[in-house]
Order: structure tokens, then C-alpha cells, then sequence
């Protein structure tokens, strides 16, 4: 059975997600698409508290809604790749939070990342 709170939780992100997608000038696509890679991103993350999940949530949506445009460019400069804003905006979502975790944790010791950049290795 799901808990009230997750279920709650979630109708309200449907809610919001379905009233962003109908306001006028935004691309339905890259917003649901945000929402679903997101959504995937904190499904597969196991043991994060419910603040946690929320605030990785958060973080997963904003950043596909606002770099799928750029992926979406970067992208199409191979001439045989065609692609969907909207599905680069599931993408970035998808993976933004585990790219910011890594630079966060690579990041923790400057002298180490500046060695391995420099190529010194450990």
C-alpha cells in the first residue's frame, strides 16, 4: 500500500506539472519531460529521506527543463542525429544530479582532482 504522504505528494506534482504544460509559450514537451526524468531519478535512488527526494527532485526537474534547449542544440550539430528538446530535457534530468554529486565529491579535495587533471593520478 503507498504511503498518504508520497501519494499526496505526487498528485500535486501531477497537478502542477499538467498546469505548467497548458500555460502559454512554455514547450509542453520539455516540461513533462523534466517531470518524467526526474521522476526516474528519484525513483531509482534508494534510502533518501523524504526531504531529500524532494529537494534531488527539485534540483532534477529545474535543471532539464533548463538545459534541454542547450543539449537539444549541442546535439543536433551532428547532421544525422534529430532529436526532441523533450527528450533531452529527460536526459539532463535524469543524470544532473548524479553529475553535481560527482563534481561535489571529486571536488571535496582540490589537491587530489588538480593532480588527477594534471594526470598524476592518486
Amino acid at each position: 500500500m503507498a504511503e498518504p504522504v508520497s501519494s499526496t505528494a505526487t498528485g500535486y506534482a501531477l497537478v502542477a506539472v499538467t498546469g505548467l504544460a497548458l500555460y502559454p509559450g512554455q514547450d509542453a514537451a520539455v516540461i513533462l519531460g523534466a517531470f518524467a526524468g526526474a521522476a526516474v531519478y528519484v525513483l531509482s535512488s534508494d534510502g533518501l529521506s523524504l526531504f531529500k527526494s524532494a529537494g534531488f527532485f527539485l534540483v532534477s526537474f529545474f535543471s532539464g527543463y533548463l538545459g534541454a534547449g542547450s543539449v537539444a542544440a549541442l546535439l543536433m550539430r551532428w547532421p544525422s542525429v534529430e532529436i526532441s528538446p523533450g527528450v533531452c530535457a529527460l536526459l539532463v534530468a535524469a543524470c544532473a544530479v548524479n553529475l553535481l554529486q560527482g563534481l561535489n565529491k571529486k571536488l571535496a579535495d582540490p589537491v587530489a582532482a588538480w593532480r588527477s587533471l594534471k594526470g598524476g593520478g592518486q
